[in-house]
């Protein structure tokens, strides 16, 4: 993605790497998790988030979803 500088991360003390590559470099981006209640509504902007971590490589996407973070 333009702007952003590719780094290496860890989740939950495991650091990423490509299952499809093998590449160890990521850059992010949070992606909400759309309902069709929300979105019929209007309401996405209240939807959930995942951060995703996508490889700088071949572009294979993790998706992370905290199911702990609060839902206003």
């Amino acid at each position: 993605m333009e702007n952003q500088i590719a780094a290496e991360y860890e989740v939950k003390s495991k650091k990423l790497i490509c299952p499809h590559c093998g590449e160890n470099k990521f850059w992010t981006r949070q992606t909400l998790m759309n309902t069709r209640a929300s979105t019929f509504f209007g309401f996405d902007w209240a939807n959930r988030k995942a951060q995703n971590y996508i490889c700088d490589n071949c572009g294979y996407v993790f998706w992370f979803f905290d199911r702990n973070e609060k839902v206003i």
